[in-house]
């Protein structure tokens, strides 16, 4: 019982250190499969609108910004679900990733596999930011914060100056 109760105390340990680092992102296919990377706003992985498609110049400077942030794996808590400022990057084949800053999901075939990833909120809309205000737009953080003299993405997904 003694031994037992020390892999156990080992094991939660080991997890607990493992699930505290942060790493960038792993897409779920090579970056070379990726056909496009779009900006949308989600009330689902299935239910989406898309703000702006990045260029193939833009999507190369994207995964480079993108891979600085640090997502986090989480292994406890119910599933959530995609809502508000998120990044579709979708696959040859049709297949496509949905990532947000607390959640992310791969959809094949219509069918939703969790990814338990998350990052940070202020980061995730600050990469986010830097492609839209190219065009004019911008997403607001948590606080109602954003780039200021342009329009931004509201909580509904529509645009507001």
């Amino acid at each position: 019982m003694k031994k037992f109760l020390s892999i156990a105390l080992f094991l939660c340990i080991l997890l607990f250190f493992t699930a505290c680092g942060t790493k960038p992102y792993s897409f779920e296919k090579s970056i070379d499969e990726i056909q496009s990377v779009e900006i949308v706003f989600a009330k689902s992985s299935l239910d989406f609108t898309v703000i702006k498609t990045l260029s193939e110049t833009e999507k190369n400077v994207f995964f480079e910004q993108y891979q600085e942030i640090g997502f986090h794996r989480y292994y406890i808590g119910d599933p959530m679900s995609i809502y508000g400022d998120a990044i579709k990057i979708t696959y040859q084949n049709g297949d496509y990733e949905m990532i947000c800053h607390y959640w992310s999901e791969y959809v094949e075939d219509g069918r939703i596999h969790f990814g338990w990833k998350n990052c940070n909120e202020e980061e995730f809309n600050k990469l986010l930011n830097k492609f839209l205000s190219e065009d004019g737009q911008g997403i607001s953080d948590s606080n109602n914060e954003g780039l200021t003299g342009v329009s931004r993405l509201t909580g509904d997904g529509s645009l507001s100056d």
